[in-house]
């Protein structure tokens, strides 16, 4: 225990630094548990007494030579950006419903399940849906047959319509053929045979007359008788009108019979070719109307196939799976505010979330960058990934996208909060993760080597001019600098001082309680020679970054992103090594 003691003594003579009196305080606490657990392993004790003893001494080694000052040097200045976020998967398959209408969860796989591609990970109620398929089973036969019977009638219609018009055509034939039988056969016969018994009984009558002739004569000589006489008159006379009766056949043939005749038969054939014109559009409209009652039973049969096809296809949403292979992981888990629980009996809509497959073969981290930090990072710069699970290691990975649009879920809490989703694909390999675990990513910006730094604070404003305050003959002088890159603990500085000068650290209150214009003067004609000169529009010229420089930021004015802070990156701590004077003092000013 004396031992103990004596190795404790160290520590508390740093009591005056901060590090020094966190120290004392740990070494306070471990004293009480040695004193009070007696039968503590020594191993264990004497391990945290090394370790608190090595801390104290490495900050009592790192304490400037004065007071309150810090001595400017040079060395390698780290720019990144470090910002908390969470693992994700660059690639992940969103499963939805597409079921129409509202369905019921019969089965689903167990979260956190690794699937493969197509297996069975959700299976909903389809009983409703079968009875409707087998109603339009119904509906769809009914309207097969009747698109059938369509099809059958069409073609006896256009059967029909060929066989009336194949008749009107033929009798319209026979009708032109009657007419010119007539004209050319009929006639000229009927005509020739008027003329030949006109002269038939015009020979007649001349024979008779030749024979009433010779009666008469032999009548006057008395060989002939009275009888015989008026015999051959009579014949004559008959003959005469035989004659007579010949020829008004002929005239009333040609003047009556023959017109009539050729009339009736042109009008039967003008009758028979208006008739093959009605023929010829009832029949054409017979056959449009049953094309068109085929169309119609056609449309709807299809239509109630499509019908049809649709809930078969409806059927096979009802099982859904996995269209690759990846972890199981429910949507009302991986947005916890939806107010939706995905479970078996859960009712789902169409096109609702049910289960993301992130692919944890390639994983990345999202983090949100303030608005004042945006314009220094895109896509391929380097960054490293810590998990918060995996504290000790560290993983290499780029930028793969910066939002174009602020973050509107962030301005919810805070309307004046602006910042940009930004994703980091972590390029090596990992160990076995789970979407969702929390992680850090530092954005390397970039890297000055061998360049003049000082710590933030020791920068200020005075008469518009950023100054630091060096240590000359016993007093602090006000000398101006050219300031460059900075992060949240340093800044480069390019001109106005050299390696070694004790710059003050408390530089904005020793400016507010000290009237430094005409020494501000005198250091500036001091200074002439070496160039230094002002540079509006860089951290320290304005009151926003005077604040910076004393760490009293507002919520509003400080963002969320922490910029290379090396307490909290192994990255940095690897280039820049603060001293314990810099960084208490500016632990200090931020408590205030």
């Amino acid at each position: 225990m004396i031992a103990t003691r004596n190795l404790l003594k160290p520590i508390a003579k740093v009591s005056d630094h901060p590090v020094g009196a966190a120290c004392r305080i740990w070494a306070a606490a471990a004293w009480r548990l040695l004193r009070a657990n007696p039968v503590v392993s020594g191993t264990v004790g004497a391990a945290l007494l090394l370790l608190l003893f090595l801390v104290a001494r490495k900050q009592t080694e790192d304490r400037p030579s004065h007071s309150g000052y810090y001595p400017v040097k040079r060395s390698d200045f780290l720019i990144s950006i470090v910002e908390g976020g969470t693992i994700k998967a660059v690639h992940e398959e969103t499963v939805r419903s597409q079921l129409e209408g509202v369905a019921r969860i019969i089965s689903i796989v167990p979260e956190g399940t690794f699937v493969k591609k197509g297996d069975l990970l959700v299976e909903l109620d389809s009983s409703d849906l079968r009875e409707r398929i087998g109603s339009q089973e119904v509906v769809y036969q009914n309207a097969h047959f009747a698109a059938l019977q369509s099809k059958e009638y069409l073609s006896i219609q256009k059967s029909v319509a060929d066989s009336n018009i194949r008749e009107a055509e033929l009798k319209l034939e026979f009708a032109g053929t009657d007419l010119q039988k007539y004209k050319e056969g009929d006639w000229p016969q009927l005509k020739k045979n008027s003329e030949t018994k006109i002269r038939i009984t015009k020979m007649e009558l001349g024979r008779t007359q030749d024979r009433l002739n010779w009666t008469q004569q032999l009548h006057k000589k008395g060989y002939a008788s009275r009888s015989e006489l008026e015999v051959d008159s009579l014949a004559v006379e008959k003959a005469e009108i035989g004659v007579e009766q010949s020829q008004e056949e002929l005239r009333l043939l040609e003047k009556f019979d023959y017109p009539k005749k050729v009339r009736q038969l042109e009008a039967a054939l003008e009758q028979f070719e208006k008739e093959l014109g009605r023929i010829k559009q009832r029949s054409a409209a017979q056959v449009a109307q049953a094309e068109a009652d085929l169309q119609a039973k056609t449309t709807g049969l299809e239509l109630q196939e499509t019908r049809l096809n649709q809930q078969k296809a409806q059927l096979e949403f009802t099982k859904i799976h996995a269209p690759e292979a990846g972890l199981v992981v429910y949507a009302s888990s991986s947005n916890p505010g939806s107010g939706v629980l995905i479970e078996e009996g859960a009712s789902i809509r169409q096109k609702q979330d049910i289960i993301k497959l992130p692919d944890i073969t390639q994983m990345m981290v999202e983090v949100r960058v303030h608005e004042s930090h945006v314009q220094k990072i895109r896509p391929g710069l380097t960054a490293y990934v810590t998990i918060d699970s995996l504290p000790d290691e560290q993983f290499k990975g780029s930028i793969r996208k910066v939002a174009v649009l602020p973050d509107s879920t962030s301005r919810f809490f805070n309307p004046n909060l602006k910042v940009y989703t930004t994703e980091v694909v972590i390029e090596d390999s990992l160990p076995d993760l789970k979407p969702g675990i929390s992680g850090r990513a530092e954005i390397i910006i970039t890297n000055l080597t061998d360049v003049l730094m000082v710590p933030i604070q020791a920068v200020t404003t005075v008469n518009g001019r950023q100054v630091c305050f060096i240590e000359q003959g016993g007093s602090s002088v006000p000398a101006p600098v050219e300031v460059g890159l900075y992060n949240e603990k340093y800044i480069e500085i390019k001109s106005g001082l050299k390696e070694g000068d004790q710059v003050l650290l408390s530089a904005l209150s020793f400016s507010d309680n000290n009237n430094f214009s005409e020494s501000s003067a005198a250091a500036d004609s001091e200074r002439a020679s070496t160039g230094s000169a002002n540079q509006p529009g860089v951290p320290g010229n304005t009151p926003h970054d005077r604040k910076r420089a004393h760490g009293n930021q507002t919520n509003a004015e400080l963002p969320q992103t922490v910029i290379a802070s090396t307490n909290h990156s192994p990255i940095i701590s690897k280039f820049v090594a603060p001293t314990s004077e810099a960084s208490s003092s500016h632990d200090r000013d931020r408590k205030n």
